[in-house]
């Protein structure tokens, strides 16, 4: 007798047997730790290991290429929860450094774990959309350190980590004091900016930023990922400030100028820290912008204070 199509993580693992719908049985066991990658070329799926240890082989074949299709749809789904389930697992360890309770954390964490447990496991149905196309589909794979996730409007982030958690991390860093530049205070909304001064969209973002000044308090969270050295030195100078003379100082640095006073180790530290965090969510480039309820900017709208305005006239009430 038939079983059902499970795709159920274990571990650093998957275990893959597609009892109702595939035509040779296999149950497979998978290891996601060292990155593997499915091809689907007609009815056959296959997949390949990273490390290089092998040739591809065969996980299943199925008497059809839309059944073929569902199962490479189902088996890429799967993948893009565990990655989601290590960056998220990444970014509570740069969380700690921003000052939750450890207890905090470990509740938070088992939280995210039994969540990924119940969003994968079990029996699969319906497609993830959008991963395979009909035909010999492309390699899609999975590195083994996860790469960077793709950018999704806020309504895309898993249930597995919610916005809330982002939130409560930005919320944290901002009023500690220790990472972040406060532009203004406003009664409509909080927004979240990583931005680094070498960044000619953030230089172009400024303009906005002082238009929704008037109306929302905005942190930013000075980077170096596109600047680099140039703008390491320059934003330590700045994070080496009293918190209420950075505003102004900021202004100085994302214009071109130098700060006259020298580095200080709280500053450099500071700045690490806003590049590790920026790293470890995977975001894709700067400026990235984050309201109060942790939803980021969608992709499809400009970097202008309308649009802005309007997105958060708009965005979870928690973002208010």
């Amino acid at each position: 007798m038939k079983s059902n199509d499970i795709i159920r993580p274990f571990e650093k693992s998957l275990l893959v047997q597609f009892g109702s719908t595939g035509e040779l049985q296999h149950v497979s066991t998978l290891r996601l730790d060292q990155g593997v990658t499915f091809i689907r070329s007609g009815n056959t799926i296959e997949a390949r290991y990273h490390d290089g240890a092998g040739e591809a082989f065969v996980v299943e074949r199925f008497s059809s290429e839309p059944l073929a299709n569902t199962a490479f749809h189902n088996l890429q789904a799967a993948l893009k929860r565990y990655a989601r389930v290590r960056r998220f697992a990444g970014y509570w360890k740069a969380a700690v450094k921003w000052g939750f309770a450890p207890l905090t954390v470990a509740v938070l964490a088992l939280g995210i774990n039994m969540a990924a447990t119940r969003a994968v496991g079990g029996s699969v149905g319906g497609s993830a959309g959008g991963i395979g196309a009909a035909g010999a589909a492309p390699m899609v794979p999975l590195p083994s350190n996860l790469g960077t996730a793709a950018a999704q409007p806020p309504i895309a982030r898993p249930a597995v980590a919610s916005p809330a958690e982002l939130a409560l991390a930005m919320a944290d860093g901002a009023k500690s004091g220790k990472y972040a530049v406060q532009l203004s205070k406003g009664s409509k909304g909080t927004l979240y900016v990583f931005s680094d001064p070498s960044c000619p969209h953030c230089q172009d973002l400024e303009p906005e930023l002082d238009k929704l000044a008037k109306d929302y308090t905005i942190y930013i969270f000075p980077v170096t990922v596109i600047g680099g050295e140039a703008s390491s030195h320059r934003t330590a100078k700045l994070m080496c400030a009293k918190p209420d003379a950075r505003g102004a100082l900021w202004k100085k640095i994302v214009q071109g100028d130098d700060l006259p006073n020298a580095e200080c180790a709280e500053g450099t530290d500071a700045v690490a820290r806003n590049d590790k965090m920026f790293r470890v969510m995977r975001f894709l480039g700067t400026p990235t912008i984050i309201n109060a309820a942790g939803e980021q900017t969608p992709d499809s709208i400009p970097n202008t204070a309308d649009a802005i305005n309007q997105w958060m006239s708009t965005a979870t009430t928690a973002s208010k």
